[in-house]
């Protein structure tokens, strides 16, 4: 799609129904997505127009629901189609592209509990945003081992997309005041487990290696 028909080329968004540019998407203050962070996710990237492994993304944003007990209504192909609609409302070529289920809020004159909300579908579509800058990329990162350990699997299983984010936010202001580029959280008993936005991998003896560690069954989701 060239950008000369680009609808929204700043972004777009979708939520509960209704596409719009991102600027004008707006949740209620009252949502628990926000006030509880009562929610999942999956981002999806696009290079050179086309959508990089989005089947992949898609069966783990369904597990994720799954394990959240949150469900939107919408069946996989109905995300998918409003993905690929938002990005050919942007026109871009090189996109971030987020889709979040969020619980919502309780009916009125109901137990406030979250069997009484309903879910919906919440997305959008950006330019493009590293991590980390491509200059940093190329010169090489400079990480620190930040003092938060990450929150512990038996609270919130990192096997699902979460939006629990403190204990990296402090690591990003640590590094920040380190003078470093980012950082990288171990767990308690100081296994590495990711930073913020990205995992971590290493060279041992010319292979590729990463943790091999897996939840225990009681907290596996299929």
């Amino acid at each position: 799609m060239s950008a000369s028909v680009a609808m929204w080329p700043a972004g777009a968004a979708y939520i509960d129904g209704r596409f719009m540019p991102v600027a004008e998407a707006m949740i209620p203050v009252t949502e628990w997505g926000y006030r509880r962070s009562d929610v999942t996710y999956d981002v999806v990237s696009v290079w050179d127009g086309a959508f990089f492994k989005l089947d992949d993304h898609l069966n783990r944003f369904r597990n994720s629901m799954n394990h959240f007990r949150l469900d939107p209504r919408l069946s996989d192909g109905d995300i998918r189609g409003i993905l690929h609609e938002l990005v050919r409302r942007t026109g871009l070529r090189e996109a971030y592209v987020a889709m979040d289920c969020l619980r919502g809020t309780p009916k009125p004159n109901v137990e406030r509990h979250p069997v009484n909300c309903r879910n919906y579908l919440a997305a959008f579509a950006v330019p493009f945003a590293w991590v980390m800058s491509p200059e940093v990329q190329a010169r090489g990162a400079h990480l620190i081992v930040a003092t938060p350990p990450r929150i512990a699997d038996d609270s919130v299983d990192p096997t699902v997309k979460n939006f629990h984010w403190g204990d990296l936010t402090r690591g990003l202001f640590e590094a920040r005041d380190r003078g470093a580029d980012n950082c990288i959280l171990l767990d308690r008993d100081g296994c590495v487990t990711e930073g913020p936005g990205f995992n971590v991998f290493a060279v041992t003896d010319g292979s590729v290696v990463t943790s091999d560690r897996v939840p225990s069954p009681a907290s596996k989701r299929s």
